[in-house]
């Protein structure tokens, strides 16, 4: 009985701990879906309308595409971002447009 309760407590507590990381990781994705809104529409907005990423004949046919795309943009406009920003528009992107 003793070691039936134990297992209970056990698996009780590895489910709650499931749930706390998975909460963390939707409030981090949701942190990281609003950063990169807010670089798109700072600094790539001016050039990049919704009629680019929703056109029929888009160039970005893939996650990693669309990735090496906002890199270049980056570094052809020289955008001060650190990596993490760059995730996060692509991110954004991904979500909003993409949906690879």
């Amino acid at each position: 009985m003793k070691k039936a309760i134990i297992q209970i407590i056990s698996l009780a507590s590895l489910v709650c701990c499931s749930f706390l990381a998975n909460a963390d990781k939707g409030a981090d994705t949701n942190k990281q879906l609003k950063t990169g809104e807010n670089m798109h529409n700072e600094h790539c907005y001016k050039c990049h309308t919704e009629k680019v990423y929703t056109r029929d004949d888009r160039f970005v046919k893939s996650l990693n595409a669309l990735s090496k795309q906002v890199v270049r943009c980056k570094d052809n406009t020289g955008v001060p971002w650190f990596d993490e920003d760059t995730e996060a528009v692509v991110h954004f992107l991904n979500e909003k447009y993409y949906k690879f």
